[in-house]
């Protein structure tokens, strides 16, 4: 692995990003002007690193012939909510400077007088690091008269593409439009707020009347600064001729452990997978792998093919977002397959009706074959709405059905690919959702969204309704999952869902984030002190529970996920614990650096506990245990230690 792009440690601030070189890309992007810098961009053979791999220079030169006399916004897409991958995220905490750095280059190049960044609500450390890049940019711009801000979207898988998110940035929901962002970008008067993306221009000879938008992932702008400080054929000295540079690869699944690094273009997948991934669970041989949700599945024994899109390509799958989701002997390839079609057909806005009702066939038939054998009826069913599914689609999501499932059913041995049945012994569900961290070596997968109905509901029952249908010209909202899209009401209770230990355990996050900003505020030393020995209170009060209570009762609910639940918890709230302590120990107050790494910790361990405890708890409770959980988390929080522990630390 190596760091040209990602960087090792994290850059603390914009003073620290000028000292390694930063603002040097922009200066030279102003001086040769943005014919020059496209053309820089051209022969430094830079791709998309979005998933589709399209030459960026030949991108950023056809907005550029396609605008007008409108300024042409640029617009950093960070939605990121491929499964399996984890890239975007790593760099925005790495390093924001740098894609914002690249993504002024490209408003530099095209004349833009603004830069969007366009994120999930639900990235908060991501959002907290961004927003001071932003701040200290304001104070002291590396291109003035340019204005960078932040775009807050939805969780919606389709948010990340790149119609819907601008659809996302002008308020609507994310649905995706026929128009490509060259022929149709941002409307700068907003006419029309309230239209639904399936009513606007179709893609015409000449565009619209708005103008053109550049529409780039955070890791393509990442590797801007780098080409425009060295020039086209130092970029080229890594990778391979079609796919030069390097590529950040995320290895999760059925891994020793999980992360995120960087490769040159062309390192073979079985390299990325060791060093990344380790090497397949003891007992076990690895039987798959799969890039995102985006490509055809790659056999084992094609692991020897090259991380680049044209080896991709030519093994039968593509490289996409390089986000790869690792599966062993244990794993019955239906089961994948029905994973995947499963948040494929939720996912679908419903524009493209074949998209939606033949994706949700495909799941039903798959989800059916976990259990009983599929019936020659189904089977033929089943082929038909694969060759289907694509019909009419004004996007990608209903390729990546057709393309997936397919490849998937390839792998069946033949005397079960005829009958399309599992062995006798069926595998276990496979649950595909987005990350929502990677936490000391392991990924946090987002459980919650195996409640979420194909209307993006997340209430006990689907309305039946698309959520285009549904939500048609609903302002995009960006309010937790409870919240109903189309009324922006709380929905129904659900039982367990609102239960008292799930509202005590978020009470107990929110109190953290409370002291956390407390301190990022403090200029006085004793008020930073104060401030961290609460939040060692706080921790060790929150471990005190959650070990003795919460984590033993998930353990015994849930054999084996709950073991790992427990471990990641109880790993993630002592790394927080020993950043207080750290820091207590020292004779001055925090530095800005300090105080990143431990809101860093500080989300990992709310992250955890949202995203991984209290969907067990939801998941495997009845009322009764819920109760009883209740009470003896109140019982706990009385009679904790934490604020003794904390009160024996020695401070400056």
């Amino acid at each position: 692995m190596i760091n040209q792009v990602l960087d090792a440690v994290p850059c603390a601030d914009l003073a620290a990003y000028r000292a390694s070189g930063g603002g040097l890309a922009v200066a030279t992007a102003s001086e040769l002007g943005g014919d020059a810098t496209i053309r820089l961009l051209e022969d430094a053979g830079l791709r998309g690193r979005g998933g589709a791999g399209f030459p960026t220079g030949i991108k950023w030169r056809t907005v550029a012939d396609a605008r007008g006399s409108t300024a042409t916004p640029v617009v950093v897409n960070a939605a990121e909510g491929e499964p399996g991958t984890f890239k975007d995220r790593t760099l925005l905490r790495r390093n924001p400077y740098k894609v914002l750095e690249g993504a002024l280059v490209a408003a530099v190049a095209l004349g833009s007088d603004e830069v969007i960044v366009a994120t999930k609500a639900a990235f908060a450390y991501e959002i907290r690091r961004l927003r001071q890049a932003i701040d200290e940019l304001t104070q002291d711009p590396l291109v003035p008269g340019i204005t960078v801000r932040i775009a807050l979207g939805p969780e919606a898988y389709l948010f990340g593409e790149e119609t819907a998110l601008l659809e996302v940035v002008e308020g609507r929901q994310p649905f995706p439009r026929i128009a490509p962002p060259y022929r149709r970008g941002l409307d700068p008067n907003e006419a029309e707020p309230n239209r639904n993306a399936s009513r606007l221009h179709l893609a015409v000879e000449g565009g619209s009347d708005e103008p053109p938008a550049l529409v780039d992932n955070v890791e393509t702008f990442a590797n801007v600064p780098g080409i425009m400080a060295n020039g086209s054929d130092w970029y080229r000295q890594m990778g391979t001729d079609r796919s030069p540079g390097t590529v950040l690869c995320t290895v999760t699944g059925h891994t020793d452990f999980h992360g995120v690094g960087e490769f040159p273009m062309g390192t073979p997948l079985a390299e990325v997978l060791a060093q990344l991934g380790g090497g397949p669970l003891p007992g076990h041989r690895w039987i798959a792998a799969i890039s995102g949700v985006a490509n055809s599945v790659l056999a084992a024994e094609q692991f020897d093919t090259p991380v680049s899109y044209e080896a991709m390509t030519a093994a039968g799958s593509g490289l996409g977002a390089a986000g790869f989701l690792v599966f062993d002997d244990r794993v019955d390839p239906l089961s994948i397959a029905h994973g995947i079609s499963r948040f494929l057909a939720v996912e679908s806005c419903g524009q493209c009706e074949p998209c939606k009702t033949d994706g949700l066939t495909i799941a039903r038939i798959l989800d059916g074959s976990e259990h009983t054998p599929i019936s020659p009826q189904d089977v033929e069913v089943l082929r038909r709405r694969l060759d289907t599914v694509v019909v009419g689609a004004r996007c990608f999501l209903a390729s990546q059905q057709q393309q997936t499932v397919t490849s998937l059913l390839a792998l069946l041995p033949d005397d079960r690919a005829a009958r399309l049945s599992p062995a006798a012994s069926p595998g276990d569900p496979v649950v595909i959702a987005p990350l929502v961290d990677i936490v000391a070596g392991r990924a946090v997968i987002d459980t919650e969204h195996a409640r979420k109905q194909p209307d993006w509901s997340y209430g006990p029952e689907d309305s039946g309704a698309t959520p285009a249908a549904r939500y048609a010209n609903t302002p995009v909202s960006v309010h937790p999952r409870h919240t109903d899209l189309a009324t922006g009401t709380n929905a129904p209770s659900t039982g367990a869902v609102d239960a008292e230990p799930l509202d005590q355990l978020r009470v107990a996050h929110r109190g953290l984030h409370q002291t956390m900003a407390q301190l990022e505020h403090d200029t006085d030393p004793s008020a930073s002190r104060d401030h961290l020995v609460e939040l060692l209170h706080q921790l060790q009060d929150h471990e005190d529970v959650t070990d003795r209570i919460v984590y033993p009762t998930i353990e015994r609910a849930v054999p084996g996920d709950g073991d790992d639940a427990a471990w990641v918890g109880e790993h993630s709230t002592h790394r927080a614990e020993l950043h207080v302590e750290q820091l207590l120990d020292k004779s001055t107050p925090p530095s800005q650096q300090d105080l990143i790494a431990l809101h860093n910790a500080i989300d990992e361990h709310c992250a955890h506990g949202e995203h991984v405890v209290i969907p067990l708890l939801r998941s495997h409770l009845d009322d009764a245990d819920i109760e009883r959980l209740a009470q003896g988390i109140a019982d706990a929080s009385v009679t904790g230690s934490g604020t003794r522990r904390a009160s024996e630390m020695s401070g400056w």
